[in-house]
């Protein structure tokens, strides 16, 4: 009896084991909060059900500070060390393109692209320059950089951002407005007063906060939705899905 248990338990492990190794391992570095919690809520989920395992992880900007203050050094530093760690697993980003700056590989001279095109750009210089420096396979670092911001999904399905909060329901005319000028969210401009997230915080009283309402609202509106109204980000999730274990 206690043999058959014995090799019950041993065959339990060797399954364990083997579901460890065929499963895909995925780290995406957010820039802040909003994004760590959305990776962890909204898109972790819709993954762990096609195999790949996510965790969030936040951009360490000093020994014990987290989120925001991006720059291009901190970035590697960051992207290195996670790399490093073990090479069985894909390591992804997903910042704003509107919070990056000049120090980033392409950021300058492609400011006269379209948002998808210079995020594209982008993605692709600062894939070139982090395989390089972390002395890692290419597949394994996908690159992600998000027009204009994470705010710009929300704008997917306006009826879905009033949810959010009791007196909301007022400003969806606003709201539509805004989504009605651009061609997808993801064209939502990038200017210090007309970003997403600053049209969020102007239009909405009270103010919408990052942390609080985007990955709620994010999660009603659904991925499936998102995917189809913002084609960057539709893109991403689908390089996600089609990885392979390593």
């Amino acid at each position: 009896m206690a043999g058959r248990l014995f090799a019950r338990r041993a065959v339990g492990n060797e399954c364990a084991r083997r579901e460890a190794r065929v499963m895909v391992h995925l780290v995406i570095l957010g820039e802040g909060q909003t994004e760590e919690v959305f990776v962890r809520d909204v898109l972790a989920p819709e993954l762990g059900a096609r195999g790949i395992f996510v965790r969030a992880q936040v951009v360490k900007t000093s020994k014990s500070g987290r989120g925001g203050a991006l720059n291009l050094e901190r970035v590697r530093t960051n992207l290195r060390d996670i790399l490093r760690q073990r090479d069985d697993t894909y390591v992804s980003t997903m910042f704003d393109l509107y919070a990056l700056g000049p120090t980033f590989p392409g950021f300058a001279h492609t400011r006269h692209l379209a948002a998808e095109q210079r995020a594209a750009q982008i993605e692709h210089q600062l894939s070139e320059d982090i395989v390089s420096r972390a002395g890692c396979r290419r597949e394994r670092f996908i690159a992600h950089v998000q027009p204009h911001e994470f705010e710009a999904l929300l704008f997917t399905d306006v009826q879905q951002i009033c949810t959010a909060h009791p007196d909301w329901q007022r400003y969806e005319h606003d709201l539509a407005s805004v989504r009605n000028e651009h061609a997808t969210p993801e064209h939502i401009n990038d200017s210090p007063t007309t970003a997403p997230s600053k049209r969020l915080m102007n239009l909405l009283k009270p103010s919408y906060k990052k942390t609080m309402h985007g990955p709620v609202i994010a999660k009603r509106i659904g991925l499936t939705a998102i995917r189809a109204a913002c084609p960057h980000f539709g893109q991403w999730f689908d390089k996600l899905t089609a990885l392979q274990p390593l």
